[in-house]
């Protein structure tokens, strides 16, 4: 026999504590520095990209302190009208 429904049942009442609302709003700000901080990186590798037109994405990629793969910085570059890459112009270092 199924355990009958009652319906939902009312919460207690909660209030954060000081403690806690200081965390949440040190993790807002946080969030909102982490945005405008990779927005800046994105913009910075998409001045690059534009400043060289031999640049390949694939080397902007492969170097270990970028975080992002081709595929990604190509969005980038669309969104910030970098030029197209001429890949068999590419130089070669």
């Amino acid at each position: 026999m199924p355990k009958p429904y009652f319906g939902k049942q009312p919460l207690p009442k909660y209030k954060p504590s000081e403690t806690a609302l200081e965390a949440i709003t040190a993790w807002e700000a946080a969030l909102k520095l982490e945005e405008e901080t990779r927005a800046a990186a994105r913009k910075a590798l998409a001045d690059d990209l534009k400043a060289d037109p031999d640049l390949p994405y694939a080397a902007v990629a492969a170097h270990p302190r970028v975080p992002w793969t081709e595929a990604t910085l190509r969005i980038f570059g669309k969104e910030f009208k970098v030029p197209p890459r001429q890949p068999n112009k590419a130089k070669q270092d």
